[in-house]
């Protein structure tokens, strides 16, 4: 009987943390309000699957940032930065972009890949575009890709103010900070008009297998290739 109580117990205190989890904040409409990802996607807020358990490798700034409503992860992508998988320059420059708009990150490292059936590796394999060969970031836990900003998705809104302001946020972020593989939609990427000195990724057929997202990425372990 004890443990018929116990068990009852905890169903009812996840049944009322799942309801507080599934109402929206304060002053704001049910119809109205959206998680940073959308249903089915990610966690936002509304994901059970997302109250995994924290083994403390991902530290502090993890933590504040999963915890962070403007920060949308798929199950994937927020297990890579419980288990500290995902580099402290990119769990930063995601804190400082979900300060001014919430996002969504699809993936990290776990459940990357380039081409359908082609296992990542520490190289991106040929076949991808003229990047094949280079070293691949997201196997290195120092990428990630943005695919929604502000509960719209990254594809067809590359011209959109919010996105535009993503690449804003990032241009101001000190160079040795900065990400210097930054990578989006045509569109985006020509509005923005930054360069390879800042990070950005211009060439075209990158910028066409970039279409749906933006990605950040660091080349090196330390440091970054930015010169302004």
């Amino acid at each position: 009987m004890k443990v018929v109580r116990t068990l009852t117990a905890v169903v009812i205190l996840a049944a009322v943390f799942l309801a507080a989890s599934c109402s929206p904040p304060d002053g704001l409409d049910r119809a109205t309000w959206n998680p940073a990802c959308p249903p089915g996607l990610g966690r936002g807020l509304l994901d059970p699957s997302f109250l995994g358990p924290d083994d403390g490798r991902g530290g502090p700034a993890v933590r504040k940032l999963l915890r962070n409503p403007d920060f949308g992860a798929s199950g994937d992508a927020a297990e890579d930065l419980r288990r500290g998988v995902v580099d402290p320059r990119l769990v930063t420059t995601l804190q400082r972009i979900s300060q001014e708009h919430a996002i969504c990150v699809d993936v990290f490292k776990e459940g990357h890949f380039f081409i359908q059936g082609v296992e990542d590796g520490p190289r991106i394999p040929d076949g991808y575009g003229e990047a094949g060969g280079l070293p691949n970031t997201h196997y290195f836990g120092r990428a990630a890709d943005i695919r929604y900003v502000d509960g719209e998705p990254v594809e067809g809104n590359g011209s959109s103010p919010e996105v535009l302001d993503v690449g804003g946020i990032l241009a101001d972020l000190p160079a040795d900070q900065r990400p210097d593989q930054i990578i989006g939609p045509e569109e985006w990427t020509e509005e923005l008009g930054f360069g390879y000195e800042e990070g950005w990724i211009l060439d075209k057929d990158q910028l066409d297998l970039h279409d749906k997202h933006v990605h950040l990425g660091y080349v090196r372990e330390r440091g970054t290739r930015n010169t302004r």
